[in-house]
């Protein structure tokens, strides 16, 4: 392959970090409403709370306040993270992997969350969405240069 075509397939690749972005936005929103309808419940509001989330600190309520946190936290920091990611000393295929587990642990943390609150086997899945997590931060820590460079062409926005 010549270099004019690797460098077409380069560019024909989305920007890294642009799901990431995406979803985190979307994810922001959905939790926002999310907090709407438990707001309907919560501090005497003008529906019954369900069964399971009457009590304050009822297991099911904690578990979906937790996860209705979660929904925001953790795509603030995917905001956070995809413009740190590019500025490190990592090649191309580790920032995906990076920004591809943080993408992961997003999306599937406060979804566990949220069914372990209905379905309590689900607790048990908690582990792996927060073991990604954990790797994608411990990845971008590493590869952080020690003096921070300007934003590569290839991250996004």
């Amino acid at each position: 392959m010549s270099g004019s075509e690797v460098r077409e397939v380069t560019r024909s690749e989305p920007p890294m970090g642009r799901a990431n972005v995406r979803v985190a936005w979307w994810m922001i929103g959905g939790s926002m409403a999310v907090g709407a309808v438990l707001g309907l419940w919560s501090f005497g509001g003008p529906v019954a709370p369900p069964p399971g989330f009457r009590a304050f600190d009822d297991l099911p309520r904690r578990l979906v306040r937790l996860g209705h946190i979660a929904a925001i936290a953790l795509p603030a920091l995917n905001l956070l993270y995809v413009p740190w990611m590019a500025r490190s000393r990592w090649g191309g295929s580790a920032r995906r992997a990076g920004c591809r587990l943080l993408l992961f642990g997003t999306v599937a943390l406060p979804s566990l969350l949220m069914l372990a609150a209905f379905w309590s086997p689900g607790r048990y899945l908690l582990p792996i969405p927060v073991t990604a997590l954990i790797a994608a931060v411990w990845l971008l820590a590493a590869g952080l240069p020690a003096r921070a460079p300007g934003p590569r062409e290839d991250a996004f926005p």
